[in-house]
């Protein structure tokens, strides 16, 4: 809030020069604006919407569509399209204008309806046939481009499916030998039916397994109870049985059996040596061996298995009869059938393992073989799919698919636009204000006068005794406002100088030098002023004007300036010649005639003896001086005074002088009562307070 104030007040200060730019810049908006060509602006209208063709056709119906940018705004997407530079050539080109693009541009106005997927596309020229002509060639370039783009998205797409597709199907047919080969090394035609028939036949194998291993326990059970009726083995009772049913092999054991009876007699009536009994023996040896001839005919290629039979005379005691021979029989059968049951057991315990190896290895098949045919499956589809989008893309490319359509040309517009006068004016105003304030605010820089009272207190440093109103109103000769009205606030501002001038300072001053930085500051009438006020309160006070150069206390008070100060010192004349009373209680003392040295007169000794005169007689003594700048003389009698009372006017002196003025005193070790700021803008309100305090 107070930096927004200071701004007011510099602009208020400098009120002059911003006025002065202001309306100039308005006057040359005015003009302007009254001599520019009337100005036309054509308007069409772009609907922007997915095409219907592709929609009810099925085909390419994800070509052309508008697609989201990055921002979710595809119609402000569209509306650079409109605006890019590649259109606004073609658009010139295609009507031969002679325009620079960006100047087309600047023209173009492009601007989505809200809430629609309609574009108004307007242009302003002098021209109103141009410019109705450039609105609707450029809509019509607009939707070729699209065209053209969707063409261009398809062709692409096609070509690198058409590349795509002899890739997909070998790898297709590579999938298909894969699970061929695999079927033909691994013997596959059904799995699931071989796994489901692999089970069955386990089952029925297992079945044969078990009566076999029963029958065989059964024929075991059956050869061991004939073995302990016989005790004969099963080899022998096998051969006996063979021998039984052969006949050539039975004549002979016949044949034998009696010959062996003809021995037994003839050894009961012949000895051993006898010939008949030697002969008979000799028989007996080739009925032996022609019985072995026999028997092993009878079991030709089995033979070797039965080597228990050394001897016929073993088969001739074997031969059964009868009953007997039934037994035997059905003893080598026994024998047989378990020889035979083994033989069985051997094969299907043989071929169970087999089923079995081919069961374990139907999983791990089954699993080899789901991922050859997934990897066909998945290989095949994505074959079909793009063989399907290649052709669809095919057609689509023939397609003339846009997502605009124009559903408002450009007219010729008939009258000028009338929003171009007023943004002429709009901005002729902003550029007034904002030139006008600029101008303030470089002035304001530029400017190295010290502006308002605070900044004076805050660059000198001194005690700020009171701030005295502007109040001579371009008067030449200055007003004693404290005389002429006494009631007003600004002879109030004088009396609390006065009253400020005794409580700020330790020791009450009785002789005051007062005097300023640079001339016009007004410390003359801030003199007289402030003298009055000391007269009123009863103090016998005395105005004594120094300044021998350009005085100006005689004016102010219009009294004669023949006898003053100068007179005084150079030629010892009595004060009261030289003092002239203008007030009860107040004396002036004039500058006296001029003098063509007035420094070595101030430098004299009798001014100290002037001062110490002055203070004794009178209570106050107020001394008006020359500008600080401008003489050493407030320096000096500044030394033979109690302090000085230092001027400011704000706006009239700059920091530069001040800040000189401010080093003169320190290094003359001049004693500052305080400051004093002149020429201060009061407030209505200040003024109100007094208006009705009268009344």
């Amino acid at each position: 809030m107070e930096e927004s104030l200071q701004y007011w007040i510099i602009l208020k200060r400098r009120w002059l020069p911003v006025s002065i730019v202001f309306l100039a810049v308005m006057g040359l908006s005015i003009v302007r604006t009254m001599l520019q060509t009337p100005v036309y602006q054509a308007t069409g209208q772009l609907v922007l919407k997915k095409n219907a063709t592709s929609s009810l056709t099925g085909v390419g119906n994800q070509l052309g569509q508008l697609e989201n940018s990055v921002s979710g705004r595809p119609m402000g997407t569209e509306v650079a399209v409109v605006r890019s530079l590649p259109i606004a050539e073609r658009t010139i080109n295609s009507l031969r204008l002679d325009i620079n693009p960006l100047t087309f541009l600047k023209n173009l106005q492009v601007k989505n309806i809200e809430d629609t997927d309609i574009l108004e596309i307007s242009y302003t020229d002098t021209d109103p046939k141009k410019a109705s002509s450039i609105v609707n060639t450029l809509m019509k370039i607009y939707i070729e481009n699209d065209i053209d783009g969707n063409r261009a998205q398809t062709r692409s797409a096609r070509n690198f499916i058409a590349q795509q597709l002899p890739i997909r199907k070998a790898a297709l047919q590579a999938a298909e030998k894969k699970l061929q080969e695999f079927k033909q090394r691994n013997k596959v035609l059904d799995l699931k039916s071989e796994a489901t028939t692999t089970v069955t036949v386990l089952t029925e194998l297992d079945k044969q397994l078990a009566a076999a291993r029963a029958e065989l326990a059964s024929q075991t059970a059956r050869m061991e109870s004939i073995k302990q009726l016989f005790g004969v083995s099963s080899q022998q009772a096998v051969i006996t049985g063979f021998v039984s049913e052969s006949p050539s092999t039975t004549l002979v054991l016949e044949q034998l059996q009696e010959l062996q009876r003809k021995i037994e007699f003839a050894r009961l009536r012949l000895t051993e040596n006898h010939p008949t009994l030697i002969d008979l023996r000799q028989q007996e040896k080739i009925l032996k061996q022609e019985l072995k001839q026999r028997i092993e005919q009878s079991f030709v290629g089995q033979a070797g298995r039965f080597n228990q039979i050394q001897e016929p005379e073993n088969v001739v005691q074997l031969r059964p009869q009868g009953l007997q021979q039934g037994i035997l029989a059905n003893y080598a059968a026994a024998e047989a059938e378990r020889l035979s049951l083994q033989v069985r057991l051997k094969a299907l315990a043989n071929v169970i393992a087999s089923y079995r190896q081919r069961a374990d290895t139907l999983p791990q098949l089954e699993l080899q073989q789901r991922q050859l045919e997934r990897e066909i499956s998945a290989t095949e589809a994505s074959y079909q799919n793009l063989l399907a989008r290649y052709q669809e893309l095919q057609v689509a490319e023939n397609l003339q698919i846009s997502n605009a359509r124009i559903i408002t040309p450009a007219l010729t517009p008939t009258a000028p636009i009338k929003s171009r006068q007023y943004i002429n004016l709009l901005q002729g105003l902003i550029g007034a204000i904002l030139l006008g304030a600029a101008t303030a605010f470089i002035l304001e820089k530029t400017d190295k006068t010290i502006k308002t009272p605070e900044s004076a207190r805050e660059l000198l440093g001194y005690n700020l005794l009171g701030y005295i109103p502007q109040f001579n109103n371009g008067r030449q000769i200055p007003e004693v406002v404290v005389k002429s009205k006494p009631d007003s606030p600004i002879s109030e501002a004088f009396r609390m100088l006065q009253t400020n001038l005794r409580f700020f300072n330790l020791e009450q001053p009785r002789v005051i030098v007062v005097s300023s930085s640079v001339p016009k500051e007004g410390k003359s009438t801030i003199a007289a002023n402030l003298a009055f006020s000391m007269s009123q309160i009863g103090r016998k006070v005395l105005l004594v004007d120094a300044d021998l150069r350009n005085p100006s206390q005689d004016k102010i008070w219009d009294i004669p300036n023949r006898i003053g100060l100068s007179n005084v010192i150079k030629r010892h004349l009595d004060l009261e010649r030289a003092i002239t009373e203008v007030a009860p209680n107040l004396q002036v003392m004039t500058a006296g005639e001029r003098t063509s040295n007035p420094s070595a007169l101030i430098n004299s000794s009798q001014i100290a003896v002037f001062i110490a005169r002055v203070a004794q007689k009178y209570d106050f003594v107020v001394i008006d001086t020359p500008p600080l700048t401008v003489a050493a003389d407030a320096t000096v009698l500044g030394k033979l005074a109690n302090g000085i009372l230092f001027v400011v006017r704000p706006g009239f002196v700059n920091s530069n002088s001040a800040t000189f003025a401010k080093e003169l005193l320190e290094k003359a070790g001049q004693k500052v009562l305080g400051i004093a700021v002149n020429g201060v803008a009061v407030k209505q309100q200040y003024y109100d307070y007094y208006t009705k305090a009268r009344v």
